[in-house]
């Protein structure tokens, strides 16, 4: 089973995205040539799709088992 990494993400349009839940590291999920979007989940359990390119800072706050 994959360790679920939390983050809180800045997006380029200023915007902060806090506890965002994402299975397995964001680098990892970032390291394919073909991958543009990454599906996560936000603090209210709501699926989020987010764009690779939109992402200017993502500040890993825990990693749950």
């Amino acid at each position: 089973m994959k360790k679920i990494h939390i983050y809180h993400i800045t997006l380029t349009n200023g915007e902060l995205l806090k506890d965002i839940k994402i299975k397995g590291s964001l680098e990892r999920k970032l390291s394919g040539v073909g991958v543009n979007f990454i599906s996560a989940e936000d603090a209210d359990g709501k699926t989020v799709t987010l764009s690779k390119f939109h992402i200017i800072k993502a500040e890993l706050v825990k990693i749950e088992e």
